[in-house]
């Protein structure tokens, strides 16, 4: 389907452009990733949320995904190290050493 140069753009209704919204606002994803996901215009869903009152960024995405990222590498750091810590108190045994720092 090609659209015409200066024919009116696509209509969508309101719960189309809710769903678009909550995709962003509250699964976290991207402005971008939402509107190639749906097949709209970035500055569509740009414009969308800026309507539903929420400061279009992408930086807000951006910054929750880090955030993500990284409280999943401190979980397993933290398991990684008790695993260590395991293995530690297990060698000490082994070779008689009773007492812990």
């Amino acid at each position: 389907m090609s659209i015409k140069k200066g024919s009116a753009p696509p209509r969508y209704d309101n719960a189309f452009k809710t769903g678009a919204v909550k995709m962003v606002t509250e699964q976290g994803r991207s402005i971008k990733e939402t509107a190639s996901d749906l097949g709209i215009c970035v500055d569509t869903l740009r414009s969308w949320l800026k309507t539903s009152g929420v400061a279009p960024s992408d930086r807000v995405s951006r910054d929750n995904r880090r955030q993500r990222e990284l409280e999943t590498e401190i979980r397993t750091l933290r398991k990684q190290l008790a695993e260590k810590d395991e293995v530690i108190r297990i060698l000490k045994k082994s070779v008689g050493i009773l007492s812990t720092p």
